[in-house]
């Protein structure tokens, strides 16, 4: 059962931790597959005693990437914040397990983004694309992967992704621009032994929405909201920094 990691909640907004596999806002093929947006309108109506709750989108989260996402209560309080998120206003800072030793300890990517006519529903790069600009910065190095934060000064689709995917460092596990092999403790450590079948300890979108800083719609004041990085992530990065450091 997948229960709630809230944030922060007033009368206009809340946030949530969403953990990696879970729909911000209902499948257009399968609207019964559970969604954050869903399951906030429960929580308000056992919590706040709301019939019929008001739970907007602001901004979205791919399926597979965890972390920080912020809904508003009202129309007002959505168009203020869907405001901040259109001008570039919102901060956001992501953590990302990337394939590779990325060289340089930070830098800055400026690459127009577009979708892609050869296939729909990924972004690539082009010179008609829209305007995309991200910051990364090396926080720890290992043989064969980097673990980054990045920062995108734009809010394009999938544009952590394909920006990091454009200088040679594609997230560590990305079905869609890059590879999909789950890893396993076995490949990492020579003397493993493992009773029955072995699970994998990474096997879903190594990105993860650490932070998110904006202007709190009616009080004007700055919210900055964390969301800390996930058991199955910090099990990746405890077993790399213990078998794969340089």
């Amino acid at each position: 059962m997948i229960t709630l990691d809230i944030l922060y909640e007033d009368d206009n907004l809340i946030a949530v931790n969403k953990p990696s596999g879970l729909l911000v806002t209902p499948d257009r093929w399968n609207p019964s597959i559970p969604t954050i947006q869903d399951m906030l309108r429960e929580y308000l109506r056992r919590n706040g005693g709301v019939t019929h709750p008001n739970i907007r989108v602001v901004h979205r989260l791919d399926k597979d990437t965890s972390g920080v996402v912020v809904l508003a209560k009202n129309i007002k309080a959505q168009s203020h914040l869907s405001k901040q998120f259109e001008s570039g206003d919102v901060s956001k800072t992501y953590l990302a397990l990337v394939k590779g030793v990325v060289e340089k300890d930070e830098g800055m990517i400026n690459q127009p983004l577009i979708e892609s006519s050869h296939k729909p529903g990924t972004m690539t790069l082009h010179k008609k694309g829209k305007k995309s600009i991200s910051l990364y910065k090396v926080l720890e190095r290992f043989r064969t992967c980097t673990y980054a934060q990045v920062t995108p000064l734009t809010g394009r689709t999938h544009q952590v992704r394909v920006h990091m995917m454009s200088i040679g460092h594609p997230l560590l596990y990305d079905p869609l621009y890059g590879e999909a092999n789950a890893f396993f403790l076995s490949q990492l450590k020579k003397d493993y032994k493992e009773k029955g079948k072995e699970k994998p300890f990474l096997d879903r979108l190594s990105l993860h929405a650490f932070r998110l800083s904006f202007r709190e719609p009616s009080e004007e004041k700055t919210l900055v909201l964390e969301a800390q990085i996930p058991r199955d992530l910090s099990r990746a990065l405890n077993y790399f920094r213990k078998y794969l450091k340089s």
